[in-house]
């Protein structure tokens, strides 16, 4: 999504998120990412400088707070944070999986993770199971759809942001192609903007 990334061409318009947007942008980062919480959300994107969205091509926005891009989404996904700055806050608990070392050099590549990648040795989800749906079947850690923050066995920050493509169930389950599409990793063009004019 943003491997060849560049702000001067590829941002188009810029607006001032309203409060009453701002909300809904917290709030669906607080459902993606449970961890967090309203006042970590509040000191992370206060009022002042106002947040700005930034349309990259036809179906993307990226957030920014002053000049700095901290979010991302894309068409109807989940909002999912910039790399920097996971790296800025790393005691943040963003909902995340783990990847073991041989995938290391592929998602650094640009590609997406492979199920293999999250079920050998080294690879980590959560668990599936703990909770239980309105008809008490169990679901899983993480569904489709979701957004997670990619780690590598063995490091402390993470590599690469990306969105489920099955269920950590089906993942499990199926444990081959792909299990998260990658939308931004460690070098690529969004990663090498320092900030948005």
């Amino acid at each position: 999504m943003f491997k060849k990334f560049d702000p001067s061409n590829d941002v188009s318009t810029s607006t001032q998120v309203k409060a009453s947007v701002l909300r809904k942008i917290k709030s669906s980062i607080s459902t993606s990412h449970p961890a967090l919480t309203d006042e970590m959300l509040d000191e992370l994107l206060p009022k002042k400088p106002p947040l700005v969205q930034y349309k990259v091509g036809p179906h993307l926005m990226l957030y920014c707070r002053g000049s700095e891009p901290v979010f991302f989404q894309q068409r109807d996904g989940p909002i999912l944070p910039s790399l920097k700055f996971v790296h800025k806050y790393p005691g943040l608990d963003f909902t995340k999986v783990t990847v073991d070392k041989g995938a290391i050099p592929f998602l650094l590549g640009g590609a997406n993770c492979m199920c293999p990648g999250l079920t050998n040795p080294g690879g980590w989800m959560p668990e599936d199971g703990l909770e239980q749906d309105e008809q008490g079947f169990d679901k899983p850690g993480l569904e489709k759809g979701d957004g997670v923050v990619i780690y590598a066995e063995g490091k402390e920050l993470p590599l690469a942001v990306g969105v489920m493509k099955l269920s950590s169930a089906g993942v499990r389950e199926k444990n081959k192609g792909v299990g998260i599409e990658v939308a931004h990793f460690l070098g690529d063009g969004l990663y090498q903007t320092e900030e948005i004019q």
